[in-house]
């Protein structure tokens, strides 16, 4: 992909939108795209980090290894999402995560010291990745109290209404794009106890399962969990 190309990737994007034209082609020149395949690593929890990432295509999952040596999900990423950014701030600059890819994926890889650089004379730009910071930050911090204080079936729910909202459509149906050990995971739950889940809510006739589509038959009833 030739620089004027990314170029026109990159300036869509919300965190590049405050950069000079000048600014802009140095992110283009300094981007390399990545192509991944399914179940391939980006990089491993512990690694150095000198870049972050822009997905162009296909969805990138981050898991960090628990002390018993388990995998926990993290996040799931799709086409349009950073990621590894905050990283550059952090006085330790190791990845705190493993990024691999769920589905084939292309990647933006962007080295740090190249926006680090344009950061230091762009005070609007270092407001917008402030204010992204802060609402992950905000986001983090609701879910360590939905993992930590909710029980197992609030999780599912809120799962389910997010991916609504994500979403946006009026047909009230969500497409599982990942596989239900990762949803079991991100939620910090056993994949029999998603399964049990699920088999309540169906047979409450609130949810029906069409393959990979989860039909909500009674919003207001799958809120009333909340």
């Amino acid at each position: 992909m030739n620089d004027e190309l990314k170029l026109e990737h990159i300036k869509k994007h919300y965190l590049f939108t405050t950069l000079s034209a000048e600014d802009l082609r140095n992110m283009a020149k300094s981007a390399r795209l990545l192509e991944l395949e399914a179940d391939q690593h980006l990089f491993f929890q512990g690694e150095k980090a000198d870049h972050f990432y822009l997905i162009l295509g296909g969805q990138i999952k981050l898991t960090r290894l628990t002390p018993d040596g388990n995998e926990k999900v993290i996040e799931i990423l799709t086409q349009g999402q950073t990621f590894a950014e905050a990283v550059m701030f952090m006085q330790k600059d190791e990845y705190p995560v493993t990024a691999t890819a769920i589905s084939p994926a292309q990647v933006f890889s962007f080295h740090n010291r190249v926006f680090m650089e344009i950061l230091q004379g762009n005070n609007e730009t270092c407001m917008h990745l402030l204010g992204d910071l802060a609402l992950r930050l905000r986001y983090r911090l609701q879910e360590i109290e939905n993992l930590t204080m909710k029980n197992a079936t609030y999780r599912v729910v809120r799962f389910f209404m997010n991916e609504l909202e994500k979403q946006d459509n009026r047909t009230n149906s969500v497409e599982l794009s990942i596989q239900k050990q990762l949803i079991a995971s991100r939620l910090s739950i056993k994949p029999e106890t998603l399964s049990r889940i699920f088999s309540t809510l169906k047979a409450q006739n609130i949810l029906e399962t069409q393959g990979k589509t989860i039909l909500i038959k009674d919003v207001n009833r799958l809120k009333s969990y909340e």
